[in-house]
């Protein structure tokens, strides 16, 4: 006699299920200073969601917060690969932005590529001391 088939799992409900991929992004930005006759926050921020492996841009914000600003510069930016878009972006923002923030924006947006590739360079390994007590 056997037990109860509700007590064993068929082999379709003991599969797991593949857990949904989530893209991994990270956030890069980069700043400029502002003038101070401008304004009274002291630097232009750009932020940037972006895809380490591909250097795909998804999301990007400003501060101080800009509101026609941002919706000249996200369209520009969003889907931009770093740092290969940049000239293309750069050139954009020259022919379009005609504000006091142009060389902060554009400053910026530089900045922001500069820290991108920073994360890409190989980490630099430091040689073991031979004093070190965890080297023996």
């Amino acid at each position: 006699m056997t037990g109860p088939a509700f007590l064993i799992p068929s082999p379709e409900k003991r599969m797991m299920k593949p857990m949904p991929t989530q893209e991994k992004k990270l956030i890069f930005g980069g700043m400029a200073r502002l003038p101070k006759e401008f304004t009274d926050a002291e630097v232009f921020q750009v932020i940037a969601a972006v895809d380490p492996s591909t250097g795909k841009v998804s999301d990007v914000e400003i501060l101080p917060d800009s509101p026609m600003i941002l919706k000249l510069l996200k369209p520009m930016m969003v889907g931009m690969s770093l740092p290969g878009d940049l000239p293309d972006v750069l050139q954009k923002i020259e022919l379009q932005l005609f504000h006091r923030y142009k060389k902060a924006v554009l400053v910026a947006v530089k900045d922001m590529v500069r820290e991108f590739r920073e994360s890409q360079m190989p980490k630099p390994v430091h040689p073991v001391s031979s004093s070190d007590p965890f080297n023996r």
